[in-house]
């Protein structure tokens, strides 16, 4: 991070929950919208591409309410989408106050599910890349993913399936993920939040009503080898929803298909870019 432009920190509190927002570099704002998962932050789901992407992409990396450097909410239910997404719609309102333009909006996983009821919401926006998007009710790897993790090696166990080759995690990922779990009782905090995957998944899914109310250009970017949220589930079930939407299929990735496969998207971030200054 030392070779970029230092990141500022943009202090806001969400029905007295203080929300995190670090912003980067640049006069073209993107926001990152960070998935679901045992010690996830923005910069966990978004590190390799943030380091690819432009000097001129100002960079908004979030962490949701109950992640991160946010912070938790007081009371159940923790998976609380319409919250997420006024968590959302407070970066965007500050984004347009800012740079006078809305940002090219980026989640991952249930970031990305999160980044298309937005679009639903809010028709300034104009492109949103959703990747890794779950569908459909968890499979087993994922509602493996949504459990608070006993110990490191049961962390370990969780993250392999999350990559095409099942690989042994970054011991530094590792310790970074495992750390809010050590620190009182979060571990408690997320088990609740996520005690019923089918309803979250359910949750997070895009109404065909929502789907109707998106004028954003979508992309669907999704690792041929996601173990944990097949592609197959996502072309059955979300793209007759989304019949303008585009989908590029990754081969040689995962789930992590931002860490995978980070050059090939920072590429496609990059025509979207040369889409946003197009006369």
């Amino acid at each position: 991070m030392t070779s970029h432009p230092a990141w500022r920190a943009i202090a806001a509190r969400l029905d007295g929950v203080p929300v995190s927002k670090r912003v980067r570099g640049g006069d073209t704002p993107v926001l990152l919208v960070h998935g679901i998962g045992p010690g996830t932050t923005g910069w966990l789901n978004f590190s390799r591409l943030i380091d690819l992407l432009p000097p001129r992409c100002a960079i908004h990396l979030l962490d949701l309410a109950g992640f991160g450097a946010s912070g938790r909410l007081p009371a159940p239910p923790y998976f609380d989408v319409p919250l997420w997404l006024r968590q959302l719609e407070l970066a965007l309102d500050d984004i347009l106050g800012t740079y006078g333009r809305p940002p090219i909006v980026i989640g991952n996983s249930a970031g990305g599910a999160l980044a298309l009821k937005f679009a639903a919401r809010r028709p300034e926006l104009r492109q949103v890349v959703a990747a890794a998007m779950p569908w459909g009710p968890p499979n087993a790897h994922l509602r493996a993913f949504w459990r608070s993790p006993r110990d490191v090696a049961a962390l370990a166990d969780a993250l392999r399936p999350m990559t095409a080759g099942y690989d042994d995690p970054d011991p530094e990922v590792l310790a970074l993920r495992l750390k809010p779990f050590q620190e009182g009782d979060y571990g408690a905090y997320f088990d609740t939040m996520l005690a019923d995957p089918d309803s979250c998944a359910g949750r997070l899914e895009l109404t065909e009503t929502e789907a109707a109310s998106i004028d954003a250009d979508i992309l669907l970017v999704h690792g041929r080898e996601d173990h944990a949220c097949p592609a197959a589930a996502l072309i059955s079930g979300l793209l007759p929803r989304l019949p303008a939407a585009d989908l590029v299929l990754m081969g040689s990735s995962g789930h992590s298909v931002c860490s995978e496969r980070a050059a090939d998207i920072a590429r496609l971030v990059k025509h979207l870019l040369e889409k946003v200054t197009a006369p």
